[in-house]
């Protein structure tokens, strides 16, 4: 019903990942409205659609929490991704080669 003449937009699925307090849920918003906003540690995940013009696919962009509990968890939303982005925070060296580790994790992953 209602779905004659309708048309399926189409939609990328983009998974956001990194450690916490890398900048992921800050870049997500800043991506979105094109300001800074304060935020807060992420508890799970954040999902957020941002639209593009017209000839391109919007995107659903799923910020998943950085915490070393939550990390275990990433390899959930692997499923149907059509892009990572790995969040550094390049400032705090002493995290560097966490991230590292985590990142060569994700891409070893036989899902990604």
């Amino acid at each position: 019903m209602g779905v004659c003449g309708s048309k399926l937009q189409k939609q990328a699925q983009v998974l956001m990942l990194g450690l916490d307090g890398s900048g992921k849920t800050t870049l997500l918003y800043k991506l979105m409205y094109n300001e800074s906003v304060v935020t807060v540690p992420t508890v799970g995940f954040n999902v957020e659609t941002l639209e593009t013009d017209r000839s391109s696919p919007s995107m659903t962009v799923w910020d998943v929490g950085g915490q070393k509990k939550m990390r275990p968890h990433w390899k959930h939303h692997y499923t149907d991704t059509a892009g990572l982005v790995f969040v550094v925070d390049s400032w705090d060296e002493t995290r560097l080669e966490e991230a590292r580790k985590e990142l060569h994790r994700v891409i070893k992953s036989k899902n990604i």
